[in-house]
C-alpha cells in the first residue's frame, strides 16, 4: 500500500462580505446583536496577505513539521504585491 502525504494550505488576508439573515420581527432585525435565520453570505474583494503550507499526518495537522517539508520561511510565506499599502 502506497501512502500519500496530504498538505493543508492556509491563506490569510482580508475580504468584504454581505451576510443575509431572516427575522420574524422588525425589532429583532434592527438589533445588531440579534441572530436571525441564515440565508446567504457573499464574499468579495479578497486580498491574500500570505499563505502557509503544513503537512497533515493521518488526517490531522502537524504543527511543527520539519522545514524541509514546509520549505524555507521565504517559501512558506509569500507576500502579495500591493499588500504593503498603509491604511489612511
Amino acid at each position: 500500500m502506497i501512502k500519500t502525504d496530504k498538505y493543508i494550505r492556509i491563506k490569510s488576508g482580508e475580504a468584504s462580505f454581505e451576510l443575509v439573515e431572516r427575522f420574524d420581527d422588525v425589532k429583532k432585525a434592527a438589533n445588531p446583536d440579534a441572530q436571525g435565520e441564515y440565508v446567504e453570505c457573499k464574499v468579495s474583494a479578497i486580498k491574500i496577505d500570505f499563505t502557509k503550507v503544513k503537512k497533515e499526518k493521518n488526517g490531522t495537522r502537524v504543527e511543527n513539521s520539519p522545514s524541509k517539508v514546509q520549505g524555507s520561511s521565504t517559501e512558506e510565506t509569500r507576500e502579495v504585491p500591493g499588500s504593503q499599502k498603509e491604511s489612511r
